[in-house]
């Protein structure tokens, strides 16, 4: 939807509502921060999380402002976030990054020669670099399109331009601070596998991850296997063996 403004009256409302709204902008700051540390674009394998990440944190705040509502209203409860995630999509495309350096970022992937490719999504450019989230709407701002370049299997885009036209057209933009990947990964690389093969449900197969534990928590470990005794025993249930694993690592 158009309006005065940024070309996006709900754009206009998250903008107005992280200026208004001290709390919300923190939060927003917060999480691009923590993401960062949960899902580091240093690590390749991680990146597709570091933008989902991005994507999810711009539909929380745009929940919070009012733009996405759930089919019944503000106030229900049991919608799909997958719907919520669509209408988000449905909005705009997000593209985050976390480089306090100029970038070349990629619009769209083709197959072939891109004879046909075109950027066609307002999309939302989100970097340390731009200094918060930047949108630009093809379709309105034809003199960003014009400057699209094909290379090799994709539509790019200087990040120069989108930080000048941030510069001269504030009302497509919203400050706010976007934790910087300082180049190295000091997180746990395996921390997603190991959220997903969590002990208390995969006893087995969680077996090389607490067996690979440092010996200062090793005491952990040992407990948990006791507690496997117990359960491979009958002594334990296996709902009481999971929520009895679950103490232990939390």
């Amino acid at each position: 939807m158009q309006a005065k403004g940024s070309g996006s009256s709900e754009f206009d409302m998250l903008r107005n509502h992280l200026q208004s709204d001290p709390a919300v902008k923190r939060e927003v700051e917060f999480a691009f921060a923590s993401l960062v540390g949960a899902a580091n674009p240093s690590d390749r394998g991680l990146r597709f999380l570091f933008g989902g990440g991005a994507e999810w944190i711009l539909a929380a705040a745009s929940w919070s402002a009012g733009v996405l509502t759930a089919p019944a209203g503000h106030n229900s409860n049991g919608f799909d976030l997958a719907d919520l995630l669509a209408k988000a999509r449905g909005l705009w495309s997000v593209k985050a990054s976390a480089s306090d350096k100029s970038m070349t970022v990629r619009l769209t992937n083709f197959m072939g020669d891109g004879a046909n490719a075109d950027w066609q999504d307002p999309t939302v450019f989100v970097a340390p670099y731009f200094g918060g989230a930047v949108l630009v709407d093809p379709k309105i701002h034809a003199e960003i399109h014009s400057q699209v370049i094909k290379k090799g299997d994709a539509l790019t885009l200087a990040g120069t331009i989108v930080k000048r036209f941030r510069d001269e057209s504030p009302a497509n933009f919203i400050p706010f601070e976007v934790a910087v990947n300082k180049g190295t990964f000091q997180g746990d690389p395996f921390s997603f596998i190991k959220s997903v093969l969590a002990p208390g449900h995969f006893p087995i197969l969680s077996r090389p991850f607490l067996e690979s534990t440092p010996i200062a928590a090793s005491s952990r470990v040992e407990e948990i296997k006791k507690l496997a005794e117990l359960r491979d025993a009958g002594a334990l249930s296996e709902e009481q063996f999971r929520k009895a694993v679950d103490q232990v690592v939390s």
